[in-house]
This record gives C-alpha cells, structure tokens and sequence, in this order.
C-alpha cells in the first residue's frame, strides 16, 4: 500500500530514509530548514575547493556507509590508509599508533600502560556492553588502566568535551569508542569528494524516484486528528500544511519536542530530558604541516582543546594545496567557547596550534572557517538505556531517528544509514 510520508530534516537520516521509502513504493517529501541539504555532513566552498564544515573518517566495520555506496555506484571512490596518531603531552610529541609506541608512552607508569594495552584488545574483541550501561566511564577507567593513566589521556577528553557532565558519562559509550577504532586496526578510510559526493548521489536519485526535496522551509508544528492521537501532517513556519499518513522526524529530540501538538506535553517532556552537546569546529588551510598525525591528542595546559585533526593526513589534498587542519571543541551550548565570537575562537586556536608546533607563524594561514552546531551529540550518562525514547512514538504515526538512537555509538554515518533504512522497512507493511 502507498503511504504519503513527510521527512523532517534532509541530513544523512533524512535524505536515506527518504530514498528507502521511494524505492518501497511511498510517496515521499522532505522539509528541511536550512538553504542546503546535509546537516552536519554538509560542506562549504574553502578557497575553491568543497570541505566539510565538520571532519568525518570512516572504519573498517562501517557496513551501512559501504552498502549505500555500493547502491549508488560509488564504491569505487572509497579509500583507505593507514592512519597515524599522536599524543602532545605537556610540551612533548609522542606518536600513538602501534602497542611499540604506546609502550614508549613514557608519560604513563609502564605497568598502567601495559594495562592500558590489554584494556585497547579486550575492547576491540568485547561484543557485550549493556551491562556498562550503568557504570560511569571515570571510575570503570580508573580500574581498568589506572589512575595517571586515566588522568593523561581520558580525563581531558571527558571533562574538556562533557563539562560538569564528564563524571557521570556511561562506560558504554566510552568502550565504543575503543571498540570501533581498534577493530579497524588503524586503518581510516574516505569517499572521494568527501560528502558532498554523497549528498549528490543521494539527492539524484531521490530526484529519480520523484522524492520532493523543500529547503528553507522549517516545520512549526505536527498535526493530528481530531482525537489528537494520530499524525496527519506538517504545518510550516512560513504557513501551509501538508497532508500526510506518516512523518519521519530525522531533528535532535529537544527540537521535535518544540513541535509536538498540544496535549503532549508529558512526551515533550521525556524527549528534553535528552541533553546535547554542541560544537564548535574552525578549520585552518595551511601552508605547512602542524604534525605527522591524522588524529592527534593533546593534553597540554598552554591548549585550549584536546586534539586536532589533520584531514591531510589521511585525505591527500586536492590541486589548491595546502593542510587541512580542524580544531573541534565539543561543548554545551552555554559554554564560554561556543558563545565565543569567530574571530576569538579562531585567534585562541591558532594560538593553541603554535604551542603544540612553534614552527608555525602567521603568513602560514592561508584561510579559516568556523561552523557551529547546537546539537552535535547526545549526553549519554550511566542509565542511558533507560531513558532513550522508542523510534516510534506513542503518538501513531510518528517515527523517529537521531543520533540519541545510535548509542553507544558516536554519532557513525553507518549508525545513521543502518537506522534510517531499518525506520523505513517498519512504515513498509
């Protein structure tokens, strides 16, 4: 039976559900508010050559972002490469991407890190997590690889990118992290174009399959029936409604909860109870190379971040040259960073790239961006399991999909492709 189906968002969920339904017979239109598609894999024009705003890497296990390629002939652009990774430690460079270089680690007692080894390769093997679900990240760490090695290398992490959260995060969400990197074997791979080759094969063939794409048209309010119980379509800020059977909300959860009709207030509720983090990322073009690595982790007092992302390390760059360096600073949206102006963030940046490389001087920048997101990821503390909503809501005919759904994951386009084609396959009877 053909369905009429309205999407709420043409980010990765949104776009991908919407071609899953068309190519199951539905009758598909997307509402996104912004002037381009993408969300957070979106991309901007970095002195003529197309950059993401926010760094994406891909690892070996990311089946779901494999198999959209492949149903969408790109395939044949994915790479990948042996990724090298770093440690800055208080004035000093360490590499980090072998079990030789972590036992060179000498910033960490030698028996906390050989733990921390043993720790690495019993994540990448373990499978089970639900049960860390309901033991905080801080002291799980503490046991596992010791207390300065915790306070090296997880504590700025934790604290820097969670704030007065950082005590409280689940150990789940911690082991995945290790888990998903460390069954890649540091091998980090790419598509070719980056994701703006993506998002243009996904918007061709939505165009293909007669999917209706609407930018700059935010959604001010889901419409029910009489009894209030069953969606029955959009109403838009700029006024209008559309009629449907089903909509599919790909917005973070306090958003939609802005959107609910009356009479839900105590869903709007549970959904607020969902806290995110924002981020903050500036992205530098270089002259030269701030260091060897892909991902390097810094953990230094004269540093106003907790690592740095050199793109052109693992991404060759393109005929305009240059290093592609990005500075992400994961924090709430209250926090002194993200209410920075771009100017500030980006002079307290750079200035945080010479501590970590001296040789750098001014004339190397050869352009900057800054880009922002409100709701970058979830808060994940202990108990989380419990209070994730179910992807179809109590009121009927409304599905959701965000990156809450991806826990313990860190917000993979895998996660997001993997969730938006299984929320189309249960709205396909």
């Amino acid at each position: 039976m053909t369905m009429k189906i309205g999407i709420i968002g043409a980010g990765l969920s949104g776009l991908t559900s919407a071609l899953a339904l068309a190519k199951n017979g539905h009758y598909v239109e997307v509402f996104h508010k912004e002037s381009e598609p993408g969300g957070l894999i979106g991309s901007f024009d970095f002195e003529g050559c197309r950059l993401e705003h926010f760094y994406h890497f891909l690892c070996a296990g990311d089946d779901g972002y494999f198999d959209l390629c492949e149903e969408l002939g790109l395939k044949a652009h994915l790479r990948f490469a042996r990724a090298r990774t770093g440690f800055f430690y208080e004035g000093r460079s360490y590499p980090l991407s072998t079990p030789i270089d972590l036992l060179r680690f000498d910033a960490v007692p030698w028996m906390q890190r050989l733990r921390f080894g043993l720790f690495a390769l019993e994540a990448r093997w373990r499978n089970e997590w639900r049960q860390l679900d309901a033991i905080a990240a801080k002291p799980w760490l503490i046991d596992r690889i010791g207390l300065r090695a915790y306070e090296v290398i997880w504590e700025p992490l934790l604290s820097l990118k969670f704030g007065a959260f950082h005590e409280h995060i689940s150990a789940a969400w911690v082991w995945h992290r290790l888990h998903r990197v460390a069954r890649s074997k540091n091998r980090m791979g790419y598509l070719e174009g980056g994701s703006q080759r993506l998002v243009d094969a996904l918007l061709n063939q939505l165009r293909r399959h007669k999917v209706s794409l609407h930018l700059e048209r935010p959604v001010a309010k889901i419409l029910t029936d009489e009894g209030g119980r069953q969606t029955v379509g959009l109403r838009f800020d700029a006024g209008g409604d559309f009629a449907c059977d089903h909509v599919v909300s790909t917005v973070p959860l306090p958003v939609l909860a802005d959107l609910l009709p009356e009479g839900w207030d105590d869903y709007a509720g549970q959904l607020r109870k969902i806290q995110y983090i924002g981020v903050v990322c500036v992205v530098f073009k270089l002259k030269r190379s701030v260091s060897p690595y892909f991902w390097y982790n810094v953990n230094d007092a004269r540093a106003p971040f907790n690592g740095i992302i050199e793109y052109t390390n693992l991404v060759p760059p393109d005929a305009s040259g240059g290093h592609i360096v990005y500075v992400p600073y994961y924090v709430p949206v209250d926090h002194p960073i993200y209410r920075m102006s771009d100017e500030a963030v980006v002079r307290q940046s750079w200035e945080g790239l010479q501590q970590v490389q001296p040789r750098l001087r001014d004339q190397d920048v050869l352009a900057r961006h800054v880009a922002r997101a409100p709701y970058a990821q979830a808060i994940c503390p202990t108990g989380f399991l419990n209070m994730m909503p179910e992807h179809q809501s109590p009121l009927e005919g409304l599905y959701l999909l965000d990156s809450t759904f991806l826990y313990p994951e860190d917000r993979t386009q895998s996660g997001h492709i993997l969730r938006a084609r299984a929320c189309a396959e249960a709205l396909t009877p």
